[in-house]
C-alpha cells in the first residue's frame, strides 16, 4: 500500500515469537513485538532472535512518542475479548503514535457478527481512521452457527 522504503519504524502488538518482525527485516523494516510471556518466554526468544521486544500490555500507553511510527500491525490480540472502553483507549493510542499517513492494519479480529455493526464499526469511526481496506467473514470452525466473525482492517491516520 506504501512505495518501498517510506516505512521504516513499526510495532507488532502481540508478536507471539516474532516471526512477522522477523519477515519484514529482511526487507529493512524496523518492528518492536509486544509480548506478554503468557505460558512461555516470548519476549526472550524474540530477542534470541535479535529483534527489538518490549514487555507491553494493552492496559498501558505505549511507549513512543506522538506521530513516531509508520504501522501498527495486530493480529488476534485486540479481539472482543478487551472491554470496550480499554479496546477504545487502546486504538486512540495507536491513533496517537502513528505519523500522519501512517496505516494501522487489524487483522483476524474476532467479534460476534452482531458486535461488529454494532460496536466496532462505530468505535473505529470514532477514532477518525480513514478505511482502506475492510473485510469481514464468519468463523469457519462453528462461527456459523453462533454467528462469529473475523475481521481484517487496513486503516490510515488521515493528515489532519
Amino acid at each position: 500500500m506504501k512505495p518501498g522504503g517510506t516505512i521504516r519504524i513499526r510495532l507488532d502488538i502481540g508478536g507471539g515469537s516474532g516471526t512477522f518482525a522477523a519477515r519484514m527485516r529482511e526487507r529493512n523494516v524496523t518492528i518492536g513485538t509486544t509480548s506478554m510471556n503468557l505460558d512461555g518466554p516470548f519476549n526472550s526468544f524474540i530477542a534470541s532472535r535479535g529483534l527489538i521486544s518490549m514487555h507491553v500490555s494493552v492496559s498501558q500507553r505505549l511507549p513512543f512518542f506522538e506521530n513516531t511510527l509508520d504501522i501498527v500491525h495486530s493480529m488476534h490480540v485486540l479481539s472482543n475479548w478487551i472491554p470496550d472502553a480499554m479496546l477504545e483507549f487502546t486504538l486512540y493510542d495507536i491513533y496517537r503514535v502513528l505519523r500522519p499517513r501512517g496505516l494501522f492494519w487489524l487483522d483476524h479480529f474476532f467479534c460476534l457478527g452482531s458486535q461488529l455493526n454494532e460496536t466496532y464499526v462505530p468505535m473505529m469511526d470514532r477514532i477518525g481512521f480513514k478505511k482502506l481496506r475492510w473485510n469481514a467473514g464468519m468463523k469457519l470452525d462453528h462461527g456459523i452457527q453462533k454467528n462469529e466473525c473475523y475481521f481484517s482492517v487496513l486503516l490510515e491516520k488521515p493528515m489532519t
